[in-house]
């Protein structure tokens, strides 16, 4: 430390002595350093106090005070039109200050405009900085900056050129935009490293105010030759421009492997965050066989980094390459990532959240990675570790859990259960509990620590969620806890809804072998219309199991119950009470329901891991180290694109609009937001029509009145499919492709798909970024003249073979509709087939309304219901079909 001072303070005075401080040595030159021995060496104490006192001495007089009380209003106008640069300077550091705290300093636009002409560098620099804050308050004023701008971009000095074309491209104006491209091409080129590596980045910034300008320009094309540039730093900032520009926009670019090459050889002169910019730009580089194996080989020794974001970066490029190895050799690489991805679980909070939640995902795909039984030890919580990073650990540690290091997991989890943070041990109790679903061989030790926990009355809720999923799973496991369990529960003041649901259950499912189950059930029986729809809908269930076991002795308990259920509002409840009123009235329903509600268990899933859907494992891994794997979502779910890709559009484009945009596969999108009728929507069907309610009998007997007709929906998707799209532009209609000599529709529905043209001839209506991988190309036809057919181009981006297809029409004015259920053939990963849908007109079809619009509804095995519409066909398509003038 002593040493760095005196770095900073400069060398000795002439005659002072090595040190600069009055009294402090005084030999000249030849003093030596203090720690050197000798007669002159200071004694520490007083070596501190003169050192301490120059740095105050020096700190005196920093910019903190302009923080302060200072010069206003028109005093500092008169500041900035003075000839005193000090004055200047010091009026501009007061603007900064004040414009950093929030306070409004546009009055000065056009003073500090004035000073852009100056050649002081901090100046200037100050000036470029107002002009970016406050540049959009005062548009038409900040033209008045241009032609600095332009002249500084061609200044001798590279950092006053790289300055002017950062702040040109920071202010986000409209008239200024003309003006850049110029300065901005020229920095492109300039002999200059850093003025190139500015500009680098600058193309992007254009981008993202006006990507078409920018594309037109030629700058995308400019970014592809930077990546052979010679300087380290301007490849790697090229490739962070241009793999955004690729990610927001139509333009296309192949990384071959010379390009591939070039950009490894850069890795070991660039800065860690260079290295960690060209790292993920090659993660888009799929390829093959020795390529592959290549690739990967070139990255392995940048796991060895220390900064996290290139070893995470070099683990998502191999992991984009590793599915191209064989088998055998994909797993030779798994000791390789295994070490370096546990080390980072030694640096800050937030990169080992990071890192875990990045791992889940991995793990999930690749089962063999982390299976050496001391990595565990690397997941394990330490009394320093925040609250999301002790919960995200239990679950690498659930997902962690086998044979051969049950025994110390189980060991962990139970010392979390005696945590002084009530959240983290109610989540290690429920770890606990997941540990006994997954692993059958865990549930002795499982059901000790349950059983020492059931006297902690601040666990008791917790606790018995975890008995209610391990009961599930295992019925007999240890039923014998359950009395001295609900002995402690003190019923009244339980607060939690899922505990109550828990209990209630546990009560309907075990109410033989507990000696007050029914005194537990009565209290919640009493406060029926005071527990909320969860803790109703259990209270019913179990209400149900309690009469089916014994109808004599429960008849009234049950009475009451679904009287009370019946004449509740929420729907859910009271269609439940009516259905099991019902079905009690007559005995043949009565012994089948019996089977249903005790004897089929629903499906257990308390294992306690989150699975990602298995349709975006792939895509996310090959988001590795970005915020989708953190969230564990597609980028395109909670991302709001810009540029002009997937509908998208600048901030400052023209007001000329496509009807359809270019999407990052290739194909067609309809150009709009979310209201589009091409966006996945998640059915929400309408409840069931209430039935009368009946007079409350001694005992379920005779069957309720028959509902009274209700009217039907409006749109005819929501009777299968839930609310379908408001409104929306239809595709426009294209014509279809002609069919091969010899090919009859008759025939496609039961042999292979037919074969897909390159570029398909149909508008796109549904995009794989939207619909889970799922494209649709499609149009009328009428191939024969005799029969309309809907045809459908189907490609399968995802991981998972598509079936279980499903079509519905909405009412049009042609009445329109398939003319049988879809027979479709599943799709495998990657392929692309094309069908030819029958359709058929139906009188009772038939809704007047938009005549050019038929909405049309498609499910598939993926689960959910994409809505897409298409112009009504065309006159000469329908023509001889039957169909009226009117129609």
């Amino acid at each position: 430390l002593k040493l760095q001072f005196l770095y900073l303070i400069g060398p000795p005075r002439a005659g002072q002595g090595w040190w600069w401080f009055p009294g402090v040595g005084g030999g000249g030159p030849t003093e030596r350093l203090p720690g050197a021995g000798g007669p002159h060496q200071p004694p520490m104490q007083s070596l501190t106090s003169k050192l301490g006192a120059e740095l105050r001495k020096r700190t005196k007089k920093t910019d903190g005070k302009f923080f302060k009380a200072g010069k206003k209003g028109e005093e500092l106008k008169g500041d900035l039109n003075s000839n005193d640069k000090d004055l200047q300077k010091n009026a501009l550091k007061q603007i900064i200050a004040d414009m950093t705290l929030g306070r409004d300093v546009s009055k000065f636009f056009t003073e500090v405009v004035k000073l852009s002409w100056t050649p002081n560098m901090e100046v200037k620099k100050l000036v470029y900085l107002y002009l970016m804050a406050n540049a959009k308050l005062h548009p038409d004023k900040a033209i008045l900056a241009v032609n600095t701008f332009v002249q500084d971009s061609q200044h001798t000095n590279p950092i006053v050129r790289a300055l002017a074309v950062r702040t040109m491209l920071c202010i986000r104006v409209d008239n200024i935009a003309d003006h850049v491209c110029p300065p901005l091409r020229n920095a492109l080129k300039d002999k200059s490293e850093y003025v190139r590596k500015t500009a680098a980045l600058g193309v992007l910034k254009l981008f993202h105010t006006q990507p078409r300008l920018c594309q037109e320009q030629g700058f995308v094309n400019e970014l592809e030759a930077l990546l052979t540039d010679t300087a380290p730093g301007v490849v790697a900032n090229a490739a962070l421009a241009l793999a955004e520009v690729l990610d927001n926009s139509s333009y296309t670019f192949e990384l071959n492997r010379g390009i591939s090459i070039k950009l490894m050889n850069c890795l070991g002169q660039c800065t860690e965050w260079g290295q960690a910019s060209i790292l993920d730009f090659l993660s888009r580089y799929r390829t093959t066989g020795k390529e592959a194996e290549e690739l990967v080989e070139r990255c392995v020794p940048r796991l060895h980094q220390s900064h996290p974001a290139v070893l995470l970066s070099a683990v998502r490029v191999i992991l984009r390459n590793l599915d191209a190895l064989p088998e055998q050799q994909r797993r030779g690489y798994f000791p390789k990532l295994t070490p370096p991805i546990v080390t980072l679980m030694g640096k800050d909070p937030q990169t080992q959240y990071v890192t875990m939640r990045c791992m889940t995902l991995v793990m999930q795909k690749y089962t063999g990675l982390f299976s050496n039984p001391k990595d565990v030890k690397a997941f394990f919580c330490t009394d320093e570790d925040p609250v999301y990073v002790r919960l995200e650990k239990l679950n690498v540690l659930l997902q962690l859990l086998n044979d051969r290091n049950a025994q110390s997991i189980l060991k962990e989890l139970e010392e979390y259960c005696q945590d002084v943070d009530p959240i983290f041990k109610a989540r290690s109790v429920q770890a606990l509990a997941s540990c006994a679903v997954r692993l059958e061989g865990c549930v002795p030790r499982v059901v000790e620590v349950i059983k020492s926990l059931c006297m902690n009355v601040q666990l008791v809720e917790t606790v018995l969620l975890a008995v209610k999923d391990i009961l599930r799973k295992y019925p007999s496991a240890f039923i014998d806890v359950l009395p001295p369990l609900l002995e402690e529960i003190d019923v009244e003041g339980m607060e939690d809804d899922e505990a109550k649901c828990a209990l209630v259950w546990a009560v309907g499912e075990f109410g033989e072998q507990l000696p007050d189950a029914q005194e537990k059930l009565m209290h919640f029986v009493d406060t029926f219309t005071e527990q909320s729809n969860s803790v109703q809908l259990a209270v019913v269930t179990a209400t149900v199991k309690f009469y089916l076991r014994s109808s004599s002795a429960h008849e009234g308990l049950l009475n009451n119950v679904l009287g009370k259920a019946t004449a509740q509002d929420n729907a859910d409840l009271r269609d439940r009470a009516y259905m099991y009123w019902r079905m009690l009235s007559k005995e043949e329903y009565a012994s089948k329901l019996a089977g249903f509600v005790l004897n089929k268990k629903a499906p257990l899933r308390a294992d306690g891991v989150e699975d990602v859907d298995v349709s975006k494992v792939n895509e996310l891994v090959g988001k590795f180290s970005t915020v989708a794997c953190v969230y564990h979502k597609v980028p395109a779910s909670f991302l709001q694109t810009y540029g002009y890709n997937r509908g998208g559009k600048g901030q400052a484009d023209d007001g000329d609009e496509d009807p359809f945009l270019d999407d990052e596969e290739g194909g067609m999108v309809a150009a709009g937001s979310g209201n589009s009728p091409t966006a996945a929507q998640t059915p929400s069907p309408e409840p069931e029509p209430v039935p009368a309610k009946p007079a409350a009998p001694a005992a379920p007997a005779a069957t309720p009145a028959a509902p009274a007709p209700t009217k039907p929906a409006a749109n005819a998707l929501d009777d299968i499919f839930g609310p379908g799209p408001s409104s929306a532009a239809p595709a426009a209609p294209a014509a279809a492709p002609k069919p091969s000599s010899g090919a009859s529709f008759d025939d496609i529905f039961g042999g292979a798909p037919m074969a897909t043209p390159a570029a398909p001839a149909h508008p796109q209506l549904l995009a794989a970024a939207q619909c889970d991988g799922l494209k649709l190309h499609g149009g009328f036809a009428n191939p024969s003249g005799a029969e309309l057919v809907l045809t459908m181009v189907i490609t399968n981006s995802s991981a998972a073979p598509l079936s279980g297809f499903a079509l519905q029409f909405n009412t049009n004015a042609l009445g329109l509709k398939n003319e049988r259920p879809l027979d479709l053939p599943a799709v495998p990963p990657g392929q692309t087939a094309t069908h030819h849908v029958p359709l058929t007109s139906l009188p009772t079809h038939v809704a007047p309304g938009n005549a050019a619009v038929c909405e049309i509804a498609l499910k598939t095995s993926l689960g959910r219901v994409y809505y897409f519409s298409l112009a009504a066909p065309a006159p000469e398509l329908v023509a001889g079909l039957g169909y009226t003038r009117a129609q």
